[in-house]
């Protein structure tokens, strides 16, 4: 039986349980091989790869090398890829993205597809290159590749295994990894890419340099393999999984269109069906077979001992995409629109707290008051004036009516004069609200921290470390204090944009800081700001 026919059937039925993702691409598939144009269906295409395969390659981690016997997921994917052609026999998929959970025989694939397009696939002078976050990680595919030539006294007649390329000296191929340096691959000329790992590579540039080179091919592959990881929003990896999963939409919907892209994404449907262990082959298609469920079943039973293991486990083993960093707040914790007037605290201590910029970005400053059990926030802005008018314009945020409102002020020229800073203080110490300390992050402060403690005194000058141990405690308790809504903040739009903007990135500890995006139209200067103050509020609040 047709091995896409005979998984479609498996997993439509349950009989193999498959995310939902899964199901329509192979019913997409199916549906397919119903049809003659522009592509159709080759039966022998399809079996001469998945032949190649288990007749020439071998298994290179396990003892003895053994022979790489396919399982049915994989004869399926081996046949989609090679299987579906033109009318002139050019292969329809010009690029696979295959997302699988760890040990799951991705990288043993990648170097048998990758030893087919060297040797079997008809190309004259195939070229084939391995990319990935860095070279060490880039050589694995191409490493298995030259094992499973070690292991085949057919493949080691036609090819050659060097110290850096694996060559083809009958149609002039070569197989070579590549670095990370995205600036070092112009001039390729491409036939199969091989790009692992895709969640760790921070070089957007390497996937659009990669596939550029294949561009004169008549029927290039590229082949991209990934499991779970802790990525960056807005990532290479965030930008194609939202591709392909717009791909995999638009099969019913038709809301996108891409018959040339293969996404085939195993994971899990929810968090909640990892507590069913017959699921857990959603995003392990080779359970029982390269991956020990004793072993899965035993790093799930420790994980649910401790939040940060879960999370892990979760990433790493059943493909959920997590983020290096994410949103820290939720509106309906922070929202809180009690306001309040200076002139009811006057007579109170402060503690503030100051966010430079370099140039174009907000600077801010915060007036914390402990008064009564609470916590009130008064706030300043500042943005340079022949800059406004750009960013109102590009990044789509209202300065101008903050501006109106009194919640932003501008300052003349293109930088900020950190003095406005010092006269800001001194405006709150004029309405009766008195500087106790002013806690700073040290970054371009030098200045301003001098223009400080000539007015308010050397001893009010607090530096606050910016390091993960540094505000990690701090950032969870006041995201405790805003749940508590003892944070009251004026309903200040400003302030909670910034709030609502802030991410937490995470170190191996399990510690957090403010993400400091680059993004300008997510700025979170007030939070910072506000953190500096919170900061030296925590460790001053028994002397006030």
């Amino acid at each position: 039986m047709n091995p896409i026919v005979a998984y479609d059937a498996a997993i439509q039925t349950g009989r193999i349980p498959a995310c939902k993702k899964l199901k329509k691409v192979y019913s997409h598939l199916v549906d397919n091989m119903k049809k003659r144009a522009p592509y159709h269906y080759d039966e022998a295409k399809a079996r001469r790869a998945v032949g190649f395969i288990e007749t020439f390659c071998t298994i290179p981690k396990l003892a003895g090398s053994p022979p790489l016997t396919l399982e049915l997921w994989e004869k399926a994917f081996i046949s989609a890829v090679f299987g579906f052609v033109d009318d002139a026999g050019a292969r329809q998929y010009r690029e696979v993205f295959l997302f699988v959970g760890r040990k799951n025989r991705k990288t043993c694939l990648a170097a048998a597809i990758a030893l087919y397009l060297l040797v079997a696939d008809g190309e004259e002078g195939p070229e084939l290159y391995s990319a990935a976050t860095d070279r060490q990680q880039a050589k694995i595919v191409w490493e298995y590749a030259k094992i499973m030539i070690a292991r085949s006294a057919s493949l080691k007649k036609r090819i050659r295994s060097k110290a850096h390329s694996i060559e083809s000296p009958s149609n002039f191929g070569k197989f070579v990894p590549l670095s990370k340096n995205s600036g070092s691959l112009d001039g390729l000329n491409a036939s199969g890419i091989f790009i692992d790992e895709l969640h760790a590579i921070k070089d957007r540039n390497i996937y659009d340099v990669l596939k550029g080179g294949t561009y004169a091919r008549t029927q290039p592959l590229t082949v991209i393999m990934s499991t779970g990881g802790y990525s960056e929003k807005d990532s290479i990896f965030d930008t194609k999984y939202e591709e392909y999963a717009a791909i995999i939409k638009g099969y019913s919907d038709h809301s996108y269109t891409d018959e040339t892209t293969l996404p085939l994404i195993y994971e899990m449907d929810s968090k909640e069906e990892i507590a069913d262990e017959r699921t857990w082959i959603k995003a392990n298609p080779n359970l029982r077979v390269s991956k020990k469920i004793s072993t899965l079943r035993t790093e799930y039973n420790r994980a649910t001992l401790c939040e940060r293991s879960m999370r892990d486990l979760l990433v790493k083993q059943f493909n959920f995409k997590e983020y290096a960093r994410a949103a820290f707040f939720e509106l309906a914790d922070v929202t809180n629109k009690t306001e309040f007037s200076l002139d009811t605290l006057a007579g109170a201590y402060c503690i503030g707290g100051v966010d430079l910029s370099e140039t174009t970005d907000l600077t801010a400053a915060t007036a914390l008051i402990p008064y009564d059990g609470a916590l009130y926030i008064e706030q300043m802005y500042w943005i340079p004036e022949q800059t406004l008018q750009t960013h109102i314009e590009k990044d789509k945020v209202p300065y101008d009516i903050w501006i109106k409102n009194g919640w932003l002020r501008t300052c003349p020229g293109n930088v900020i004069d950190q003095r406005v800073i010092v006269s800001w203080f001194q405006e709150l110490q004029a309405a009766g609200i008195y500087i106790y300390k002013i806690g700073y992050d040290a970054y371009n402060a030098q200045y301003l921290t001098k223009d400080l403690e000539t007015e308010f005194g050397a001893a009010a000058c607090v530096k606050v470390s910016q390091s993960f141990k540094g505000l990690s405690s701090q950032m969870f308790l006041s995201k405790a204090y805003f749940k508590e809504k003892k944070i009251i903040y004026n309903d200040n739009p400003v302030f909670l944009w910034c709030v609502l903007n802030t991410e937490a990135v995470t170190d191996t500890q399990g510690n957090i800081k403010p993400y400091k995006n680059r993004n300008l139209r997510k700025r979170i200067d007030g939070y910072s700001s506000f953190l500096d103050a919170f900061c030296v509020y925590l460790d001053e609040k028994d002397n006030l």
